[in-house]
């Protein structure tokens, strides 16, 4: 078992419980309850300063690395890897497109489906994918959180 650090951080959009492990960030709990029990209770002060950097308007990119081994679907890692590395800050797509650009046009469900279940939101940022038609859709920290992080980001949703 890989050993586990986790701390709640305060942000604007309410405090995370960020999760790290031996290969970089694991978990980000959006509603600040530790997803993991046994971590130990540790900040690592460079995933915190990126953090931190992020929500002061002064990150745009993260170089942390992020650790995706919990995410045991294929098709989910592909799906999350592609938004990383191709969504960047200030940018949205909606599921479908998302689906494309992940090699899979015709999955934007199964997109919906991976985007539900990201273990890392913000460092893999689903709040940048959107519903058909530019629709705010859903998000696991609400739709209010979705909201602030896409206007840190300089983009408003209607």
């Amino acid at each position: 078992m890989a050993d586990l650090r986790a701390w709640v951080q305060q942000t604007p959009v309410g405090p995370l419980t960020i999760v790290v492990g031996d290969e970089g960030l694991r978990a980000i709990e959006l509603r600040g309850k530790p997803p993991y029990a046994h971590a130990h209770p540790e900040r690592d002060d460079e995933v915190a300063a990126e953090l931190d950097e992020y929500f002061a308007g002064r990150r745009r990119r993260f170089t942390m690395p992020i650790d995706l081994s919990s995410v045991r679907s294929a098709f989910h890692r592909n799906v999350l890897e592609t938004l990383a590395a191709q969504v960047s800050f200030g940018e949205t797509v909606t599921y479908g497109e998302l689906a494309v650009m992940a090699g899979r046009p015709g999955t934007a469900r199964a997109v919906g489906t991976a985007m539900a279940t990201d273990p890392v939101p913000i460092g893999v940022p689903c709040h940048r994918v959107l519903a058909a038609g530019g629709r705010v859709g859903g998000y696991g920290g609400g739709v209010v959180m979705k909201r602030a992080l896409l206007a840190l980001e300089g983009v408003t949703v209607a």
